[in-house]
This record gives C-alpha cells, structure tokens and sequence, in this order.
C-alpha cells in the first residue's frame, strides 16, 4: 500500500503528511530538515527513514512542519514546529498506534528533542546528524529508549567532536545508545544513502524486537 496524503490538525490550521500503515500498531513520525533551507517531508534523509522504517514493519507519517508545502501557518523558529510533532504524534495515536517512534533528520533532531520537555516519550530513537554546530543543543537530552546517533565524518554542521562531547553530557543511560559515523559522509548523505540504511537496519535488528510477517 503506498503512503496516502493526509491533513493533520494543527491547532486552527493543518499540516499536511504522508502516511503508511504499518503491520502492527508501531509507527514512526518522521521530522525533516531546516524548513528555510529548502527542507521538508520530500527530503532525500527523510525519504531513506520512511524507506527502511516501512520495510522494517512499522507504519510511517512524514509530514511538512507549519509553512511548509500544503502546510498552514509559518516558521516559528522551533517553537510552534514542536506542537506540530505533537500534533503528528497525536495522529498517529488516533489511528490505534500503540508505539510511536521518533525518527529525525537535521533540524528535525533539535525539534524532536525539544518535544520530550514537552512529554514526548519515544519507543525509540533515530537521530541523523543533529546539527549541533548550528543550532543550541544545550540542555536537550536523549530519551530512555533505545537510540541510533548517526553523522557523517565529513559533516559541517555536526563536528565529531561536537558529537562526542553532547553525547559525554547524556550519562547516566548512555549504554542506550548506538553511535555511528559514516565515513565519507556529509551533512547531505548524496549518494551515501545505502550506508545510512544499512546502519539504521543494524540498529533496527540488534535493539528492537523483530516485525511480524506480512
């Protein structure tokens, strides 16, 4: 079954998503990159998340933060596109998903973080290339699930060294977390994106338990 075109209610505007149905009643929420530097729920990382995620079982919604695309509303700067992840969350819960589970790209990471001081409880995490060399990570903390960091050896805005540090600050729980760098890889992930599979289905495998047969 593809994805459908859905509109997601948003407080008094609507955003505007995709959906799969998984197998069973897990599904991803998928958070895409900066909004004002051409980001949004088409994006190449994005599309690779849904990809891997759908093939692993769960259902997916990608949708478009506010301004964005079919999405109503503008650019809040990472306030109002919390409550837009709640929102897409809240969805989710109305279609009977059980457990939801975050996965994020870019500034879609630094949102998704911030949406747990405000009560999200992922049943895991999938962070690619959060980007803490250009947005303010102080503070934000991992969730208590399982959680796959991923970035790229060659990525501007998410230094290893940077990486290394903001993970050194998430003790305790760190044991939770898997951490891959792609040699190789930028911010981007062009034509890198069979690897960033790769690595999300080794953590898929080693940390979750297995899907059911279609």
């Amino acid at each position: 079954m593809p994805e459908t075109l859905v509109t997601i209610p948003e407080g008094e505007m609507t955003l505007e998503g995709l959906h799969q149905p998984g197998k069973g009643l897990e599904a991803a929420v998928i958070c895409h990159p900066h909004p004002l530097y051409g980001g949004d729920m088409g994006n190449n990382v994005v599309s690779i998340l849904q990809e891997v995620l759908e093939e692993w079982g769960w259902g997916t919604l990608r949708f478009n933060f506010r301004g964005v695309g079919g999405s109503g509303g503008r650019h809040d700067g990472g306030r109002g596109e919390v409550d837009d992840l709640l929102a897409a969350v809240d969805y989710l819960e109305r279609q009977g998903v059980t457990a939801v589970h975050l996965a994020a790209y870019s500034f879609g990471v630094w949102i998704g973080l911030k949406a747990l001081q405000q009560g999200l409880q992922p049943a895991s995490a999938i962070l690619v290339s959060p980007p803490l060399d250009f947005l303010d990570f102080a503070g934000l903390r991992l969730p208590a699930a399982p959680c796959l960091v991923a970035a790229g050896d060659r990525d501007g805005f998410c230094a290893a060294g940077s990486l290394v540090r903001w993970l050194a600050a998430q003790a305790p729980g760190k044991e939770r977390v898997d951490v891959q760098i792609l040699r190789g890889c930028d911010h981007f992930y062009w034509n890198q994106g069979d690897l960033l599979a790769v690595r999300i289905r080794e953590f898929l495998q080693l940390r979750l338990p297995p899907q059911p047969a279609g």
